[in-house]
């Protein structure tokens, strides 16, 4: 290390800001003809703030075993894209990611310490263990962590978190522009989901989140979710199962689900609800569902909402929930002193199949509608109406009329309240786009129809 670096970094970190680190970062390279034959190797030289840059193997082919260990904060892991823009290839195959002595139990793992780093750029498959916790991903303790354009897929869980039980830790984890996918091992021992989250802050951007092959698509017991603008469908179970831990215990406990197109397997066999809300252990989760903008298709009895904690609450907001089923649960509350008052609903759209319809969704301004909804090519993730719908088009609650929670502050940067707006929208596969708003916003996900 140079003296300037060493004299910069012995002030601390507490205090240093992104770009004073970018400024003096390295960049380390990964690759054949490079300075560096495995990530690991690159890993273990680098200094607060460096780059490793991963090139492709030779003919797409996957470094093979990875195991990175990650020990320094502000480390940026990046892919080089290939010549068609293919992700670097990275498999596990092979290691049992047991935790055992400097084995990490996933292919990446964020210590505590490890603030600010990001991976980016990578196909991420293969991470197993023998207790099926291995994970893609597995951010311990760390704060500021960002995952980004990866794809990950075929571990016994895509990213695992977590914190510990403060709300200082695990703060503002970001999941951005990803593809997760079949992760999980049928018949493991519970913990298996595409997503199992935890900590201060976690929001998941852009991403399509999708079929996990056991448990839920997302579980977090994270304070603090939010999950915007993300295609998350077909889960084995729930698509969202966000429940408790020691940091829900504290008042804001609140999950934001904003701009989402959120859709059931018509095959799934085994936990048919959509989205569960309140406590699965003995901890309490003191906080608000947010509903705001989402479009959620079901065929199912099985509830879309279920609250299971009395302090559980729930505020629904300018969705489409689209039923094609019978006699179909829109919300329950029959656990853990959950209560039916505390679910809410004003200006959405809710298919007339839904029966379990309480009162504080009837007493306010929402369309209740036998029409069916045809959307405009699910199969290619277009979930756009394919028509012009006039109790869909203009019939929102204006943004600068809801209350919704802005995102916590992170260490070098006060948010501040904010006025909430759906500033864009979900383009698959695993992107966003600008939400432009005419007028009054449309109901659900989109705003318009087909384009």
């Amino acid at each position: 290390m140079s003296k300037q670096r060493a004299l910069f970094f012995s002030i601390g970190l507490v205090s240093v800001w992104p770009w004073a680190i970018t400024v003096l970062a390295a960049t380390l390279e990964v690759g054949p003809g490079k300075p560096f034959g495995r990530i690991e190797d690159a890993n273990s030289r680098a200094q607060v703030g460096d780059v490793i840059l991963v090139h492709p193997n030779a003919d797409g082919k996957p470094y093979e075993r990875v195991a990175v260990y990650v020990g320094k904060a502000w480390l940026t892991f990046r892919g080089v894209p290939g010549k068609n823009g293919e992700l670097v290839k990275l498999s596990g195959e092979g290691v049992d990611y047991s935790g055992a002595g400097s084995t990490p139990r996933a292919m990446f793992q964020f210590n505590r310490g490890t603030d600010g780093c990001v991976l980016e750029g990578f196909e991420i498959s293969g991470a197993h263990n023998s207790d099926h916790i291995g994970a893609g991903v597995r951010i311990v303790f760390a704060n500021n962590v960002t995952v980004r354009n990866c794809d990950l897929h075929n571990n016994d869980a895509a990213v695992m978190s977590s914190g510990d039980g403060s709300l200082t830790s695990g703060v503002n984890q970001r999941l951005e522009f990803c593809r997760i996918h079949h992760n999980g091992v049928p018949g493991g021992r519970g913990y298996n989901h595409n997503l199992y989250l935890d900590g201060a802050s976690v929001t998941i951007h852009g991403c399509e989140v999708y079929a996990s092959l056991a448990g839920h698509n997302v579980k977090s017991r994270a304070h603090y979710t939010r999950v915007e603008y993300c295609y998350v469908h077909y889960a084995a179970n729930r698509e969202f199962d966000i429940v408790d831990s020691e940091g829900t215990e504290f008042p804001g406990s609140d999950a934001v689900l904003v701009g989402n197109i959120i859709v059931k397997d018509p095959e799934c066999k085994a936990n048919q609800g959509v989205i569960h809300f309140g406590k699965d252990g003995k901890k309490r989760r003191d906080g608000t569902l947010y509903l705001i903008h989402n479009t959620i298709v079901t065929p199912f009895r099985s509830p879309v909402l279920d609250l299971s904690d009395e302090t559980a609450r729930a505020r629904c907001t300018n969705n489409i929930f689209c039923g094609t089923g019978q006699d179909q649960m829109l919300a329950r509350a029959t656990k853990g002193g959950a209560r039916e008052w505390n679910a809410f609903g004003t200006h959405n759209w809710i298919s007339q199949s839904f029966q379990g319809i309480t009162e504080r969704f009837r007493a306010n301004p929402n369309t209740i509608s036998r029409e069916k909804l045809v959307f405009a090519d699910p199969t290619a993730g277009n979930w756009r109406l394919a028509a012009r719908n006039a109790a869909i088009v203009d019939a929102g609650l204006p943004w600068e009329e809801l209350d919704i929670p802005p995102l916590p502050p992170v260490p070098w940067k006060d948010l501040g309240k904010q006025r909430f707006s759906v500033d864009w929208h979900y383009r698959h596969p695993a992107g966003v786009e600008k939400r432009v708003d005419p007028g009054k916003p449309d109901l659900g996900a989109y705003e318009g129809t087909d384009r």
